[in-house]
């Protein structure tokens, strides 16, 4: 007895290790998966809030792989994905196991209304197991509509922002209200705010009048990520020059934002700064006359500060050209992305900060050493006529809070400016790059 039990037990043995290839194919022709899309949060939805848009890939494989999708532009909003973190789940349906990868996505609404999220394209490979043939799948989501309120209080179509914590810092340097032609003041200020990305905190507006220039510096943007919870924060400065004698006062600047949590619209006001500014002494008048082009004049202090304004527009479209290739390309084409949604809004403001993030994300500094064609790149953004006014009309816009400016010229001019750019550093790295092993 216990020799025939041996045996039968050797039998299953055998008849199982032959039936383990057509089990394994069994179970791989049986992988499903499909894609779901849905909100996280279940409260009201507010005009500039944060919302989260959960992006599942499910599979009852076991695992994923090769998975891409692409964005699309929403009408009335800023659909992007603030970082790459991803959450893995799984549920059980009808006794049946599934593993869930998470993509949370963040999207921004600047308008009231019922606003549509369109479907987006998803592919994904899984397979049943280790040594399991992968599978190959595609799919579209749901098209998602949202209502979206606007805070009381708050007019249609201004750039508002959404957060239960804010912060603002801010100082004048020199902080006086005396002066004389020639002088400068800088004003600077920095913000901070919870669950909103930098870029969506709007640009200073810049207050100008006749003997008083003002320069706007380009700002600092940074978004921080921590467990997925993103904080922006936002470094603006201004710098006026005084170049006649008079009174000037440069207005303060008041910040608006809707705390969800206390359902108040809460702001907070930067102070102006109140000038009078003496005539320079004759021996001084005397000396800026004798100097001629010495650059001591308040004019040619003015053209200064405008030539180095340039040169540091320039070195960040020069740093685009030259390190385009090493970005991460899904981070440099979200916020180009962003910044061409942000002109079809004909939003100025939106428009300006979003033109801003597009500079910070392309212009990391790079360890590779500079080579003379790269300079093609910075003569393609500087010799394009129509781009420069373009720019021109939006930082009068903003200045002026223009509701009557369009994107639409300078989204086509930026577009065009970028294949430029792509296209000359492709030839540029064809000139470069040395075979391998040579």
């Amino acid at each position: 007895m216990p020799r025939v039990t041996n045996r039968l037990r050797l039998t299953a043995m055998t008849f199982a290790c032959l039936l383990a290839p057509f089990a394994v194919f069994a179970q791989q022709d049986e992988v499903q998966a499909r894609v779901d899309i849905g909100i996280q949060q279940g409260q009201a939805f507010w005009a500039g809030q944060q919302i989260t848009v959960n992006l599942d890939l499910k599979t009852t494989g076991f695992s994923f792989s090769d998975s891409h999708f692409n964005l699309p532009e929403v009408s009335g909003g800023f659909l992007m994905q603030t970082d790459t973190t991803t959450i893995k789940l799984n549920e059980n349906v009808k006794g049946q196991s599934w593993q869930i990868l998470r993509y949370p996505l963040a999207f921004y609404p600047h308008k009231s209304g019922q606003l549509e999220i369109p479907p987006i394209d998803v592919r994904f490979t899984t397979s049943a197991g280790f040594g399991s043939v992968e599978k190959a799948f595609e799919f579209q989501t749901e098209a998602l509509a949202l209502e979206i309120k606007l805070p009381p209080g708050v007019t249609e179509g201004a750039l508002l922002i959404t957060t239960s914590a804010f912060e603002l810092d801010h100082d004048w340097q020199p902080l006086t209200t005396s002066a004389r032609t020639g002088d400068a003041f800088t004003l600077n200020v920095t913000r901070r705010a919870d669950d909103v990305s930098a870029m969506l905190l709007p640009p200073l507006p810049v207050f100008r009048t006749d003997g008083l220039a003002a320069y706007p510096q380009p700002p600092e943007v940074n978004d921080k990520t921590n467990r997925g919870d993103l904080t922006g924060e936002r470094k603006d400065s201004i710098i006026w020059v005084v170049e006649k004698p008079g009174t000037y006062e440069i207005p303060g600047i008041r910040f608006q934002w809707w705390d969800p949590s206390s359902q108040e619209l809460k702001q907070q006001i930067v102070p102006g700064l109140n000038l009078a500014v003496m005539a320079p002494p004759a021996d001084a008048v005397q000396a800026d006359t004798a100097a001629g082009t010495t650059g001591e004049s308040p004019r040619v202090r003015r053209t200064i500060l405008s030539t180095l304004a340039l040169i540091l527009a320039a070195i960040l479209w020069w740093r685009f050209a030259h390190n385009a290739h090493k970005k991460a390309p899904d981070n440099e084409k979200t916020t180009f992305g962003a910044l061409q949604s942000a002109c079809k809004s004909n939003q100025a403001s939106q428009t300006y900060a979003a033109l801003y993030a597009w500079l910070e994300c392309t212009a990391a500094p790079s360890s590779v050493a500079r080579k003379p064609t790269t300079l093609n790149a910075l003569t393609l953004a500087w010799s394009d006529q129509k781009l420069a006014t373009e720019l021109d009309e939006l930082q009068k816009a903003v200045a002026s809070r223009d509701d009557t400016w369009t994107g639409k010229a300078l989204a086509d001019s930026l577009r065009r400016l970028r294949r430029k750019i792509g296209r000359t550093e492709v030839s540029r790295s064809k000139i470069c790059l040395k075979p391998l092993n040579p």
